[in-house]
């Protein structure tokens, strides 16, 4: 869905770093974040993070209305639905799976399974465009990937099919399901009491299953797989952003996209800053001295980005600090609050002093931030770097300043029990 809404394509390179959308905040199974991953593998790989804030963007309603029209069930009595719907917070039977890909290897049109003959039921749809549905097989097709049995008998005969694994919450259930031109099969593991089992996952326990499914069933049909439909075509794109490469993009792969459906925005991860000879500090238009300076190029990070790349020790070409003497106002990129919630209420013990903290993402060039409590002046810290502080009951504002005279304002609400 994101595909056809122009979101992404397979080469986009999404954002793997701790995020807190309306209080909530999703982990990778493995409590690891990547910084920055393409696409391809961020679903290879079963990243929460990039597909909570990829269906956060899509539209959690119109992925839930697909969803119900596409068979499940439990989707549809339940009413209470969020984003954690994307990593399984809903109860999905095999056989509704197993139809949903099947969608997929007919071009994104879905239809209800039949289980016999004589049943002339043709309630088709189309789940996903055809040009979509190829898109993601090619990304399910590749072979490097953690989900790929680590026992070597399975991992020598690796059947021509598009996979995807999963592995339940509390190691469960254990998930499998690939396609082909000819066939879907979809592998299921676990115990009927639902207890689950340490050593349960998709790839070592189920995967292997499937592998040996099609391999009897079907073996050397890689002759006959999917190719590109008319509505996809190919382009050139940068490797460091999966965008259209701009003028400074030298390492450029080939991707999939739908014409005028994808973005087509020129890449920017590098941007031309002007520095001092000793890359001291930098200029803008404004304060650039008629000489003694260079012109540089430099990663034009999210704010996002460089604060995890900051707080995990992750080495990265930061733009200097501004020239001091510099009289501009800055505006633009002020720091993004994100924690404590803006709008939220929290809910705390009286007299126990509990401390709220303070986090902001920032600009990479950025040195020092400033928090206000309610318009007062509370403490500076590095980006990055957490503050606490005491909230008062009632109304709060916080505030928080980068040393460019940028800020940002948020209000929240204090009660306590």
């Amino acid at each position: 869905m994101a595909i056809d809404k122009g979101i992404l394509t397979p080469a986009t390179v999404l954002q793997d770093v701790p995020v807190n959308i309306s209080g909530y905040t999703p982990e990778n199974f493995n409590s690891h974040c990547n910084g920055l991953i393409v696409a391809s593998k961020a679903l290879a790989f079963s990243l929460n993070i990039p597909a909570v804030d990829l269906l956060n963007k899509t539209g959690l309603s119109d992925f839930t209305n697909t969803m119900k029209r596409s068979g499940f069930q439990s989707i549809r009595k339940d009413r209470e639905l969020g984003l954690s719907v994307i990593l399984g917070g809903c109860g999905v039977r095999p056989v509704e799976l197993a139809a949903m890909y099947s969608a997929f290897a007919n071009g994104g049109e879905y239809m209800p399974l039949k289980y016999v003959t004589t049943d002339t039921l043709q309630r088709s749809s189309q789940m996903v465009s055809a040009a979509a549905s190829f898109m993601i097989t090619e990304m399910l097709t590749g072979l490097i990937r953690p989900d790929l049995p680590n026992n070597s008998e399975s991992s020598m005969h690796v059947p021509k099919i598009a996979w995807k694994t999963g592995t339940s919450y509390g190691r469960r259930d254990a998930w499998s399901v690939g396609y082909n031109k000819s066939y879907t099969i979809l592998v299921w593991v676990g115990n009927f009491s639902g207890e689950g089992v340490p050593e349960l996952t998709g790839a070592d326990m189920a995967t292997p299953l499937l592998f040996e499914l099609f391999n009897t069933i079907d073996y050397n049909s890689g002759s006959n797989w999917y190719s590109a439909p008319k509505s996809a075509s190919i382009r050139w794109v940068c490797s460091q952003s999966g965008m259209p490469p701009g003028e400074n993009c030298e390492d450029q792969i080939m991707d999939y996209f739908i014409p005028g459906i994808s973005a087509y925005k020129n890449c920017s991860h590098l941007r031309e800053v002007y520095v001092s000879p000793e890359n001291k500090i930098s200029y803008c238009m404004r304060c650039l001295p008629e000489v003694g300076y260079k012109k540089v190029l430099l990663p034009n990070l999210l704010p996002a980005i460089s604060t995890f790349y900051m707080q995990n020790g992750i080495a990265f070409e930061k733009t200097p600090p501004h020239n001091p003497e510099c009289a501009r106002l800055f505006t633009e990129n002020a720091p993004a609050i994100t924690s404590p919630i803006n709008s939220k209420s929290y809910l705390l013990e009286k007299n126990a002093a509990q401390q709220l903290k303070l986090t902001c993402n920032t600009e990479a060039d950025i040195s020092k931030v400033f928090w206000y409590i309610n318009d007062r002046f509370l403490m500076s810290s590095k980006p990055g770097e957490p503050a606490f502080f005491v909230p008062d009951e009632g109304i709060c504002k916080i505030s928080c300043s980068d040393d460019k005279g940028r800020n940002s304002d948020i209000s929240i609400s204090v009660d306590f029990y």
